[in-house]
């Protein structure tokens, strides 16, 4: 076995660092604390020689967000519940137990598509399905008691998740945000090196394919940007860290992603203008060592959005510099009063940085 899938060196991993191996620790020995409470505290307060729904309700409540947790717990809850009542009337209405347990199922799975049961919704039918099969859905007592245990279990649940080791996720939204802006600026430079040596239309493709890709690492930080932002609601240990500590609120990160998926969409316009442009011979080779600079300019200005950096201060200098580099190109073009496929695609080229200036620009501190 790979040390890399060795259970201790993944310990090891999450003892020594902080990240995703030590939050799934942290996730797992909350899970067995909640089902260990749950379990006791059911067979006290209700006892029951098969406590199984107060733990199960507690574990499956240990989600990775508080916000969760509390939506979690009220669609789990609401769906036994129902599906506890859907198996009493089933039961007390038809007589016989196949057809009681083909209209419970039936009934029960019906109503868990109600949206607001959200994932929850199939243990309708499932919860009507056991207590119809164990031959307990007449029994009221054994009924009230379920539902006793489910109310504990989540209680316990949302009570271990809210107040132990809360999880916050505003490392993974940095992470992702750093991810993006490394990304647009590596390809940046990489096209401005290409540029200045021999380069052809494979090698611009090369670029597309590239600035196409950068869509799923975009997708990647909305999703830390959303999950980040959750995991704050209701979040005890976020406040107490955020006013000792002045941790940047979740919304801090939503400006440089918006601003890097724009520069993201954008560097695709300046690839696709460049396939285009290395598909004629007519290529002004003075224009195209000036707009490799141009490229090496805007990428200093993304790396000025890395969240692991304090470099925003530095963002209306290298603005400047891409404003002045590209205001000589367009002046370069203008010259050239002839219309060709080649002088189309450089406007287009020029046209996508000045895009990517402006919404830049939007980021720089005031």
């Amino acid at each position: 076995m790979s040390r890399f899938l060795s259970p201790w060196y993944w310990l090891g991993r999450a003892c020594r660092f902080p990240g995703r191996e030590r939050e799934a620790v942290q996730q797992a020995l909350k899970m067995a604390l909640a089902a260990v409470l749950a379990w006791l505290l059911s067979r006290l307060v209700i006892p029951s020689p098969q406590s199984f729904i107060a733990p199960y309700a507690a574990v499956f409540l240990m989600t990775t967000t508080v916000y969760r947790s509390v939506t979690n717990a009220v669609q789990q809850t609401s769906a036994l519940l129902l599906g506890l009542a859907v198996a009493y009337f089933a039961a007390h209405l038809i007589p016989q137990p196949a057809v009681a347990l083909a209209v419970a199922v039936f009934v029960g799975m019906l109503l868990g598509q109600w949206h607001s049961f959200g994932e929850s919704g199939i243990w309708v039918g499932v919860t009507a399905l056991l207590m119809i099969s164990y031959g307990t859905a007449g029994n009221l007592l054994y009924l009230a008691e379920r539902m006793g245990e489910s109310l504990l279990g989540a209680a316990i649940g949302l009570a271990v998740n809210t107040v132990i080791l809360p999880p916050v996720h505003l490392r993974h939204t940095r992470e992702a945000v750093t991810a993006l802006a490394g990304e647009v600026r590596d390809l940046l430079h990489s096209m401005a090196d290409d540029l200045t040596d021999d380069w052809d239309a494979d090698t611009a493709s090369r670029w597309l394919r590239h600035a196409r890709r950068l869509d799923s690492t975009v997708a990647r930080a909305d999703e830390a940007v959303s999950w980040g932002r959750e995991s704050v609601r209701f979040n005890i240990r976020w406040l107490v860290r955020r006013h000792r500590w002045h941790t940047p609120l979740p919304s801090s990160f939503e400006s440089p992603l918006s601003v890097l998926k724009e520069v993201s969409e954008q560097v695709k316009r300046i690839a696709e203008a460049l396939v285009t442009a290395s598909q004629h011979d007519d290529l002004d080779p003075d224009f195209i060592a000036g707009y490799a600079q141009l490229l090496d300019e805007l990428a200093d200005a993304v790396a000025c959005l890395d969240q692991s950096e304090d470099r925003l201060g530095e963002l209306p200098r290298h603005l400047d510099h891409v404003s002045a580099r590209h205001r000589e190109l367009a002046r370069w073009v203008r010259l050239d009063r002839e219309t060709t496929v080649a002088r189309q695609a450089e406007d287009a080229a020029l046209l996508a940085v000045a895009r990517s200036t402006r919404v830049l620009e939007s980021a720089a501190p005031r």
